[in-house]
């Protein structure tokens, strides 16, 4: 399965390849966590100093599907993260994944604010 890659800078030096394209190749099978966790195992997100970089990948609809922490070991998923990678296809087969950067939020509170959905 194809997957399209893209994420925001990180600063202004970082914007000269923005969006950061990167296509991937990922098994039929494989979950949304996994694919995650191998993009971050893979360096594709960018580092910061100080070390607390916060991300939100999300799927090409805007769907939340994770929260990722520069400073956390793994991804922390959402419940949309916890489906087939499959699930955020389109018709050609091809999911788009982007990481929105958050700064130096706190991703406890991004988690939280996610995890409690739309407000009411």
């Amino acid at each position: 399965m194809r997957a399209e890659l893209t994420r925001d800078s990180v600063a202004m030096g970082d914007d000269a390849d923005a969006p950061h394209a990167e296509g991937r190749e990922f098994r039929e099978d494989l979950t949304i966590r996994q694919a995650i966790a191998s993009v971050v195992a893979d360096h594709y997100l960018a580092g910061i100093h100080g070390g607390r970089a916060t991300w939100i990948a999300q799927a090409d609809d805007g769907t939340a599907l994770a929260v990722v922490a520069q400073q956390w070991a793994e991804p922390r998923m959402l419940v949309a993260g916890e489906l087939p990678l499959a699930r955020f296809a389109d018709a050609d087969g091809r999911v788009r994944l982007h990481f929105a950067y958050r700064r130096q939020l706190d991703p406890e509170a991004e988690y939280a604010r996610l995890a409690a959905g739309p407000p009411r």
